[in-house]
Order: C-alpha cells, then sequence, then structure tokens
C-alpha cells in the first residue's frame, strides 16, 4: 500500500487518546463514532480534531480496497459535566478554525435514517480485517493474489443485492484467493502480519475460547461450543463447533480467514504453529473442527471439509 498504512493511522489515534479526555469524534449525520475512533477519548479538542482527519484517512485508504465501506463526517464532540444534563452534545465541525478555537458552540446532531447494519461491530470488523490482509499481501508483494481477489470481489458485488453483505463477501473471496494463489507457508506469514496490523488487544489464556466469544458477540457465527485439551508440554487441542456462520460457503470449503486472524492476534505466540483439521459441515452454516499447536500451520485462512 502507498503512502501511510492502516496500522500507522491507528498507532497515531492510539497515542493521541487518552482514558480520561471528554472529546470524542462521531458521525456528524448519524451520530455514530466510526472505526477507528470508536471508543476513544481525547484530552484536547485540538487532539480529537487531528483525529477526526486521520479517521478520515483511514476511511479513505480503506475505500482503496472495499469502495462500499460506508462514508461518515467525523466531527468532534465535547462532553458536558458530570453534574450537567448527560444526553450526547453534538460536535463542531474539526475543520473550522473557529469552532476550534473557542469550542463554545453546541447542537444536536440531525436524526436520520440509517440501516441498522451500516459500520456495525461486524462490519467494522470485516472491514478492518480486509485491510490488514492488504496490508500484508502488497509488502509481500503478492500483486497477483490482490488482482484476483479484486476481481472475483467486484464481480461478485455486480451479484450482491444486499451491500451489508459485501464485506463478508469479501472475506470469503480473500479466503479462496489466499488458498489458490499462495502455498501454505505464505499464506500464514500474510496472516500473522496481517494479524498484526490489527487494533491489538491483551493476549489471552486461551485464545481460541477468547476469540470465538468474540466473534459470537459480532455475531459473525450464531453460538460456539469448544473444549479445550492438553497433550502434554505445551500443546493444546481444542475441538471446536460453530453454529450459523455468516459467511456463506459450500458445505466442501469453510473460510477460516476470519477466525484464524482473530485467534492469532490474541496469541501471545502468534508464531507458534496452528492448524485446523478435521473439519466437518454440519449444514445451514453449522461447521465442526479441531485446532491443534503442534501440527504444520494450516487451514487457518481456508480448508476443506466432510459432509456429516
Amino acid at each position: 500500500m502507498v503512502g501511510t498504512t492502516l496500522r500507522d493511522i491507528r498507532t497515531h489515534i492510539e497515542r493521541l487518546a487518552s482514558d480520561d479526555g471528554e472529546y470524542y469524534v462521531v458521525c456528524a449525520r448519524s451520530g455514530e463514532r466510526p472505526v477507528p475512533v470508536a471508543g476513544k477519548r481525547f484530552a484536547t479538542r485540538t487532539d480529537a480534531a487531528d483525529a477526526a482527519q486521520a479517521t478520515e484517512q483511514y476511511r479513505a485508504a480503506l475505500r482503496r480496497y472495499d469502495p462500499q465501506l460506508p462514508f461518515y463526517d467525523p466531527v468532534v464532540c465535547q462532553e458536558r459535566p458530570a453534574d450537567a444534563d448527560t444526553e450526547m452534545q453534538a460536535a463542531e465541525d474539526p475543520h473550522d478554525p473557529t469552532a476550534l478555537a473557542n469550542g463554545e458552540t453546541h447542537a444536536t446532531p440531525p436524526s436520520v435514517e440509517r440501516d441498522p447494519w451500516d459500520d456495525s461491530p461486524l462490519i467494522s470488523f470485516c472491514h478492518d480485517v480486509s485491510g490488514a490482509v492488504f496490508e500484508s499481501l502488497s509488502a509481500r508483494d503478492h500483486e497477483a493474489a490482490e488482482r484476483a481477489i479484486m476481481e472475483t470481489y467486484l464481480a461478485a458485488a455486480e451479484a450482491t443485492t444486499d451491500r451489508n453483505t459485501l464485506c463478508l463477501v469479501l472475506l470469503e473471496t480473500m479466503a479462496s484467493e489466499l488458498e489458490a494463489h499462495l502455498e501454505t507457508a505464505e499464506r500464514m506469514q500474510v496472516l500473522r502480519a496481517a494479524a498484526t496490523n490489527l487494533s491489538p488487544v491483551e493476549p489471552a489464556a486461551d485464545p481460541v475460547e477468547a476469540s470465538l466469544a468474540f466473534l459470537d458477540s459480532l455475531s459473525l457465527i450464531r453460538e460456539y461450543g469448544v473444549a479445550r485439551n492438553s497433550t502434554g508440554g505445551t500443546d493444546d487441542v481444542w475441538t471446536v463447533s460453530v453454529r450459523g456462520y455468516a459467511i456463506e460457503c459450500g458445505e466442501s470449503r469453510f473460510p477460516t480467514l476470519p477466525i484464524g486472524i482473530d485467534i492469532l492476534r490474541r496469541s501471545g505466540t502468534p508464531s507458534e504453529p496452528l492448524a485446523v483439521t478435521d473439519v466437518t459441515a454440519l449444514g445451514e452454516g453449522d461447521w465442526q473442527f479441531v485446532l491443534r499447536s503442534d501440527a504444520t500451520a494450516s487451514g487457518l485462512v481456508c480448508t476443506r471439509g466432510e459432509n456429516r
């Protein structure tokens, strides 16, 4: 990717953020807090305005890879004092030098009718994963894979009537084309690098359980079950079942890309081999598989399954 990377922009925003800041960034039209500033606060209006501009840059860069990414108008809001009415105040334009200088005027953002899936946590996660994978491919000069993903995705997008499902289509396309164009070792290099491009999270004692819980909260899966067994030493085996996987796919091919990348970013040792084996298609988006930490790494992008 040419210029500042998505990871660089996120890091810049993280440095601006403050745990107890009274300023935050929202969309002026909808009041939503867009990725990558969702949940973040800033100590000064200037820092928040800088973060708003970085948000525009971030989403413009990501839109290069996903033209369907929703548009937002990020502006700065200031919280009321704790003893005042806590209803959300509106935002001044962060590009307006007068507003930045005195910050005295508050207005209520207009109420607009919007699709509840627009930039939902699931959609935001899918956009972030796709951007992280594209960054990783670009850094490793996998141009053929990049081109194949975009060509297949754009063809699929023409036949997709619900634009909110397009980011799920993009992840399915990525998984398929990475499997077709890259060897196993290359796929794992791309996936591990992409995991580091995502917003960092605290390492989990059980990264598989933590990841499944997170993906369940996003509704990428409807429900899950997991059992962990130690085989001695540091080797572990997880038997996993997922129900209602949101990514549509045939019953013989299981695109595990978002599961694999999230497990890796929650692992304290992301370079440790991790493989998906014994995949069984249960039908209707339900799958059962085994994750092993003692096998040659494979299957974290896409894998084949048997029908039950």
